[in-house]
């Protein structure tokens, strides 16, 4: 209670709400660049080429970020809350690598529903870039967080709703494909799944934020 007031009354310092705001914005660039890897496929290298590059950027910025917390005497909030959050949005850009990675080494053709989930990560990453500024004024700025929250965890359900269609599509008995190849296509999915599960734990670490701020 003591450092929570000493927080409020101390000069606001928008470090780490900054640092937040452009790991959030990499994590849109990676988004497009992820959907393009998929949409491409003559192109995919560039793309992923591409994606690298920013995840190295993303990481640079983690890497400040942590530099921070261990020089920083009074943080906004709890130095283990800032640590999560930094590393999960740096783990949202790494997941979509994988994702990539895992599309490059297998060659399965990218089907609709792939698509799709792209199309809600890059939404749910432009929520994620919209909201983190406001977490410089985590009590005024309460309900608007809460409807971020709530919009990232309706784009995931939209994902897994796709995610279902796909594999529903994948092992239908009409489909005389060998399980390796499904095992190969199922596996890019998982991959592309986790990326949007990343963004909704990003969420779920702002709520308990919210919960010992507001």
């Amino acid at each position: 209670m003591v450092l929570k007031l000493f927080r409020i009354l101390m000069p606001r310092d928008d470090t780490f709400v900054a640092a937040f705001s452009a790991q959030a914005a990499r994590t849109v660039d990676a988004a497009q660049a992820f959907r393009a890897l998929l949409a491409e496929p003559a192109s995919l290298q560039a793309h992923y080429a591409r994606l690298s590059q920013i995840e190295r950027e993303a990481d640079e910025i983690n890497r400040a970020t942590i530099r921070s917390i261990h020089r920083t005497f009074i943080t906004p909030f709890d130095r283990a809350d800032i640590l999560n959050l930094t590393d999960a949005l740096d783990d949202v850009i790494d997941r979509m690598k994988d994702a990539g990675r895992r599309l490059t080494l297998y060659k399965v053709p990218v089907t609709p529903e792939m698509l799709t989930m792209a199309d809600c990560i890059i939404c749910a990453c432009e929520r994620l870039r919209d909201g983190m500024p406001l977490l410089g004024d985590i009590s005024g700025n309460a309900r608007a967080l809460g409807a971020m929250c709530e919009a990232v965890d309706a784009i995931e359900s939209e994902a897994d709703r796709a995610l279902q269609a796909g594999m529903d599509a994948l092992f239908d008995g009409g489909d005389t494909r060998s399980p390796g190849y499904k095992l190969m296509v199922q596996m890019v999915y998982d991959g592309i799944e986790a990326v949007a599960d990343r963004c909704e734990d990003v969420t779920d670490l702002i709520q308990a934020v919210m919960v010992e701020q507001v």
